[in-house]
């Protein structure tokens, strides 16, 4: 690491597929360090080839959002690798369509510690790691939008429900974190063509990536605790 500190690093989750490749794809071409998290055991060819191409700048290692061990033991090795982080998305998360009368506490319980209580933790982990001035990006959802109440009568209300969750969560990180002078934004990053978003989706992953990139080289503490759009539109809660 201390022959690259020239060059920006950035940490994303859920790296291994959909959005979360595309960050990684994204942020290899424009010369930065990744270092992509994937949950144990989960599928990651298409990461391994990516190092075979970019041995310098990209580093794969496992991190399980739901598990506060899995946090730990990755904020510890982090630190003995004194990564120094300028952006983090935090993309990880889980989308089970389940409907109405088939809820169960396992059901908001594995939505929870997924969506809320990860995202809580990794910022708590990663913060220490994170140079003034950079940006601190969760993943939500316009379902997560009170106001909009978008989906409302669709099988995805614990997804939503935990989306909102995550939303507060980022207004509440942005004021603990505004004195470090790290930024920090609830990204909606719209309906896109993912094994979540599904076929029918009108964003392909790229289009979203671009704009999605674009809006978070834009943003400063100015945007802090806000919840934007792809394009960088402010959104209601």
């Amino acid at each position: 690491m201390s022959k690259m500190t020239s060059h920006k690093t950035v940490l994303v989750t859920g790296a291994n597929r959909g959005m979360g490749l595309g960050y990684v794809r994204h942020y290899l071409r424009e010369g930065w360090i990744v270092i992509a998290t994937i949950r144990p055991h989960a599928s990651a060819e298409e990461l391994l080839w990516l190092r075979t191409d970019h041995p310098q700048l990209l580093r794969v290692s496992e991190l399980d959002q739901a598990d506060e061990t899995s946090i730990i033991r990755w904020q510890h090795d982090a630190a003995a690798r004194g990564y120094q982080f300028d952006l983090v998305i935090c993309n990880a998360g889980v989308s089970l369509p389940t409907a109405f009368g088939e809820w169960s506490a396992e059901l908001f319980d594995r939505h929870w510690r997924a969506n809320v209580v990860g995202p809580a933790l990794l910022a708590q982990a990663v913060a220490p790691r994170m140079r003034p001035g950079a940006v601190l990006a969760n993943v939500s959802s316009g379902m997560g939008s009170v106001t909009l109440n978008i989906g409302a009568e669709g099988p995805l209300d614990a997804y939503a429900v935990t989306k909102a969750a995550l939303n507060m969560l980022t207004r509440r990180l942005a004021e603990k974190l505004r004195a470090a002078g790290i930024t920090v934004v609830a990204i909606n990053p719209g309906w896109v063509r993912t094994a979540m978003g599904g076929p029918d989706a009108p964003a392909a992953v790229d289009e979203a990536i671009g704009q999605i990139t674009r809006t978070l080289r834009d943003v400063g503490l100015k945007n802090s605790g806000s919840f934007l759009s792809a394009t960088g539109e402010v959104l209601p809660w």
